[in-house]
């Protein structure tokens, strides 16, 4: 392959080999699609919701818990939420270490995240049944209260917001990423191949190599016709 490059003779280049660019291309994204499809075991996820209230907080149902009232003077008392966020923020730690709480997590992968530093907690759980998913982040959430009275007794309370449903789809693989990513891995690999046939390539090309060897110029070219059907 000739060492001065330019832009012209690089994609002269690819479209000698265009059909081997979208052969390799091609085949690298059927194996990505076919390898997530079949081979890899879906994974579905379902949460739960609870929310954590400092004692004497009270909020209604349709009142977002980012403040309490103070029913005197009727100006928010931001104290309430963030001893609630504090207690939540401690109940994550307290609720992965915990045997009762544990004991649930055997049958999936969980997380338990405070939800954007508020007093709101979410169990997550992943399975590849969305069934059991589903069962594991409610059972988390209903077993929460007792774990919380037993450790913090009577200073708040836990309830739950959001119960688990069992997903329809899983969340991974992502088929559709994956096989976009067959694609550029595979059209990346095709255009290497096709540098790579360049550079091992010796034989003398038409033209510029027969003009760069002599030093004379190239005035015609006899075709083969045999060769060119």
């Amino acid at each position: 392959m000739p060492k001065d490059l330019t832009p012209q003779k690089i994609l002269n280049m690819l479209l000698r080999h265009v059909k081997l660019i979208i052969l390799i291309a091609a085949l690298v994204t059927l194996i990505a699609y076919g390898y997530s499809s079949f081979f890899i075991t879906p994974v579905y996820s379902a949460s739960s919701l609870i929310m954590v209230q400092d004692t004497n907080e009270d909020f209604s149902s349709q009142q977002q818990p980012t403040a309490s009232y103070n029913n005197n003077s009727r100006r928010i008392d931001t104290s309430r939420i963030t001893a609630s966020s504090t207690i939540a923020a401690s109940c994550v730690t307290l609720f992965q270490n915990v045997p009762e709480m544990t004991a649930l997590m055997s049958n999936a992968s969980v997380d338990i995240s405070q939800v954007d530093d508020s007093n709101f907690l979410r169990f997550t759980a992943s399975s590849s049944n969305p069934q059991v998913a589903a069962n594991v982040a409610n059972q988390l959430a209903e077993q929460a209260p007792k774990t919380f009275k037993q450790f913090f007794a009577d200073k708040g309370k836990v309830d739950t917001i959001q119960s688990a449903s069992a997903p329809s789809s899983p969340v991974s693989p992502n088929i559709n990423q994956n096989t976009l990513y067959g694609l550029f891995i595979g059209l990346a690999l095709g255009v290497l191949l096709a540098f790579f046939l360049e550079i091992i390539d010796t034989t003398l090309k038409p033209g510029d190599d027969l003009a760069k060897l002599y030093g004379l110029p190239v005035f015609a070219e006899i075709v083969d016709f045999e060769r060119e059907g």
